[in-house]
C-alpha cells in the first residue's frame, strides 16, 4: 500500500546483561556537577554511541540549543562503541559520574526504568499521547513514559541501482517487496560479478528475516519465546548457506556500522541499512535506493522492528535534572520534530509532526523515503520487558554460531531457552 500523504489515522496505527548489578545498586543523586548551582547558564555533557552519521547532526543540534537557551551556555556530546555503551552508562551512574542527558536504545528503556535509574517523564510535562504508537511503546515501560523519541525508524535493504544493472537484472520498483525466492536469485546474479552480494548484521539481519516470515523473540502476550518457531529455523536455513558454503552473504557484529561500510565502499550491492543511513547514501554519490527486507513464504510483510533513539535524563548519578530537561524539551519541540526526516532520515516520534508542511513537502520532494513511509507502518516494537537486551545478546550469540555452521534448530533452541528462563 501506498502512503505518500501520511494522515494521523495511519500514523497512530504504526506498529508500535550487562549493567543489572551496577544499576540495582546506584546511589542517590548527587549535586550536579555540569552547573555553577547559581541559577545561571550551565554547561552540560550528553551521551550517546558511535555513529557517523549521526555524530555532526548531534553537535550542530547541541550548539543550536545552547545558542538558544538562557539556562545552558554549552553542551559537550562523549561517544562510545554500541556494543560498550550499556556497560559505560551502568558503571558511571553509581560512580556519580552520570551524563545530563543520554541516548537510550529501546533495548535499554525497560531496564533503566524497572531500576529506577531514568526520570518520570510524565511527571516533568511529557504526554505519552503525543507520540505515535511505535515511538511510545518503545518510550515506554510499564504504562509509563521514561524518554522522548528523537525518532522512530524501521530497517530496509538499500541496492546499488548500477551493480544491479551490470548483473543484467531489472532494478526494483523501490516500495516492491521480493521474495525470499527473488531475493536469493538476486544474491546469486550479483556475487558472479562482485566479492559477495548483501552485507547484513549478523544478529539483527537474521531477525529482519525471521521477522519478516512471522516469527520474533516472544509469542504475542509475552509469556514465551518463538524465535525457535518453523519460522525462525526457515529464515536461518535460508541465509546459512549463503553466509557459510558460497560467502555470498557477508555478517557483520551487531551494532556497528560495518554493513553500510562495505556498501559504500562497493563490496557489495546489496546491504542491511536503516532509515537513519539516508544521509551517508544521500551523499555517497552511488545511484541507489532503500526496498523492503524481503518477506518469507509464511507470510506477505515485510516485518522489521521498530526503533529509533530515545533520550533520557537520569535519576541519579551527578546528572543535572534541569539541564538534562532542556536538552529533551529540544528533542521534543516541533521544530527539531518536523526537520527530523530531512536531518538524518528517520521519521518524526511526535504525531504532530507528520501534520506539518515542512515534513510533508520533504517526502513528496524526496522519493527515496517512500520505502520508509511504505514500511514503517509493519513495523513490530521490541518486548517491553528488563531483560529485552539479554534476549536480544542470546539470539544474536546463536546467530553468530549458525553463520559459523551450527545446526539453526539447535542453535534457535538454546536462544529460546534462554529467553524462556528471564520470563
Amino acid at each position: 500500500m501506498s502512503n505518500r500523504n501520511l494522515t494521523r489515522r495511519n500514523v497512530l496505527t504504526l506498529a508500535g546483561s550487562v549493567g543489572a548489578a551496577s544499576l540495582a545498586g546506584c546511589s542517590g543523586m548527587m549535586p550536579g556537577s555540569s552547573g555553577d548551582g547559581d541559577g545561571g547558564a550551565k554547561s552540560g555533557t550528553l551521551w550517546a554511541w558511535n555513529d557517523p552519521g549521526l555524530s555532526p547532526i548531534r553537535k550542530k543540534q547541541a550548539k543550536e540549543l545552547a545558542k538558544q537557551s538562557d539556562k545552558i551556555s554549552d553542551l559537550s556530546w562523549e561517544y562510545y562503541p554500541f556494543e560498550n555503551y550499556l556497560a559505560k552508562a551502568t558503571t558511571a551512574i553509581p560512580a556519580g559520574n552520570a551524563p545530563d542527558s543520554l541516548a537510550l536504545s529501546v533495548l535499554w528503556v525497560p531496564r533503566f526504568a524497572d531500576k529506577g535509574v531514568a526520570l518520570n517523564l510524565e511527571k516533568n510535562g511529557f504526554n505519552p499521547d503525543d507520540y505515535v504508537s511505535a515511538a511510545r511503546h518503545n518510550a515506554s515501560y510499564d504504562g509509563t513514559l521514561w524518554a522522548v523519541p528523537w525518532y522512530a525508524d524501521c530497517r530496509l535493504v538499500a541496492i546499488n541501482k548500477k551493480k544491479f544493472k551490470e548483473a543484467g537484472l531489472e532494478v526494483p520498483e523501490p516500495t516492491h517487496r521480493p521474495s525470499w525466492d527473488e531475493f536469493g536469485s538476486w544474491i546469486d546474479e550479483l556475487a558472479k560479478k562482485n566479492k559477495a552480494a548483501f552485507s547484513m548484521s549478523a544478529g539483527e539481519g537474521f531477525d529482519c528475516f525471521a521477522l519478516s516470515n512471522g516469527s520474533g523473540y516472544l509469542n504475542e502476550d509475552g509469556t514465551k519465546a518463538i524465535i525457535n518457531n518453523d519460522a525462525a529455523v526457515q529464515a536461518a536455513k535460508f541465509l546459512q548457506p549463503r553466509v557459510v558454503e558460497d560467502k555470498t552473504v557477508i555478517t557483520r557484529n551487531s551494532g556497528s556500522s560495518q554493513a553500510i561500510e562495505d556498501f559504500l565502499a562497493g563490496e557489495v550491492a546489496m546491504c542491511f541499512a536503516g532509515s537513519w543511513n539516508y544521509p551517508r547514501l544521500r551523499d555517497s554519490g552511488l545511484d541507489w535506493q532503500y526496498i523492503p527486507y524481503p518477506s518469507g513464504p509464511k507470510i506477505d510483510k515485510s516485518h522489521t522492528w521498530s526503533a529509533g533513539v530515545f533520550y533520557t535524563v537520569p535519576n541519579r548519578g551527578g546528572a543535572d535534572k534541569e539541564v538534562g530537561l532542556e536538552w529533551l524539551n529540544y528533542v521534543n519541540s516541533m521544530e527539531v520534530q518536523k526537520k527530523v526526516t530531512k536531518s538524518m532520515g528517520g521519521f518524526p516520534g511526535r504525531k504532530e509532526a507528520y501534520d506539518s508542511d515542512e515534513f510533508k513537502n520533504f517526502i513528496d520532494n524526496n522519493p527515496k523515503l517512500k520505502p520508509v513511509e511504505q514500511e514503517m507502518e509493519n513495523t513490530v516494537p521490541f518486548p517491553s520487558h528488563p531483560d529485552v537486551s539479554k534476549m536480544w545478546d542470546s539470539v544474536h550469540k546463536q546467530a553468530q554460531a549458525m553463520w559459523q555452521g551450527t545446526d539453526p534448530k539447535k542453535a534457535l533452541d538454546k536462544a529460546a531457552n534462554d529467553i524462556n528462563k528471564l520470563l
